[in-house]
């Protein structure tokens, strides 16, 4: 039973990859999406980030290696994402939207499949490829960015019942409350670090008097 479902949410993935109005408005109304998938799908983007600033081919490959740090790369492409996904339930709700935090979880991450796949594609090619050939790669890469783009908007249109003005609207909306949250969190680990300071101050001075 358990295989059947996974068979099927994998089936819908794929659909919504090539339709993705009718594919993501079966994954929100009749349930045919999978949470899991998409965690699956954004783990896998944020390993290919890792590989792609390692294993790109020398001749496209301009990063500092020996600068590398994995685990913050994985990070910062997740958090992009989980950033993107809170900014945006928070500005929909406000728009009306009627797709909640996890429907946009799942569109956010199934839109990520085209741009995976073609970024592996351009790391294998891209060490058996000379720089006059550069340009085809960075076509690839940019086919996958646009095709990300296009099942995001689709997605988001179908699972708040937009139109694409207001969709557009509220992107930019979301842009402004991520910029807003990314402050937000910036000044709020700034003020704990120097309270953390401030307390450790405090307590070594304690220590000194009784001593």
């Amino acid at each position: 039973m358990k295989n059947k479902i996974l068979k099927e949410q994998l089936h819908y993935l794929k659909y919504a990859m090539f339709h993705p109005f009718d594919g993501f408005y079966e994954i929100k109304y009749r349930g045919k999406g999978s949470a899991l998938i998409a965690s699956v799908i954004l783990i896998l983007y944020g390993i290919m980030q890792c590989v792609s600033y390692q294993y790109t081919g020398f001749v496209m490959n301009m990063n500092a290696i020996f600068q590398m740090n994995s685990v913050s790369i994985f990070i910062s492409a997740l958090s992009v994402f989980l950033l993107f996904t809170v900014s945006n339930w928070t500005i929909t709700t406000l728009f009306n939207g009627k797709g909640n935090m996890r429907d946009i979880y799942i569109v956010l991450g199934y839109s990520v499949v085209p741009m995976l796949l073609l970024n592996g594609l351009t790391v294998f090619i891209s060490n058996f490829v000379i720089t006059e050939e550069i340009i085809i790669l960075r076509s690839l890469q940019g086919i996958g960015v646009v095709w990300f783009v296009f099942i995001l908007l689709a997605g988001l249109c179908i699972i708040h019942e937009y139109s694409f003005a207001v969709n557009i609207k509220t992107l930019l909306a979301t842009a402004v409350a991520a910029f807003i949250i990314v402050f937000l969190g910036i000044l709020f680990f700034s003020l704990m670090e120097r309270m953390y300071y401030f307390v450790m101050s405090v307590a070594q001075e304690m220590v000194r008097r009784i001593n």
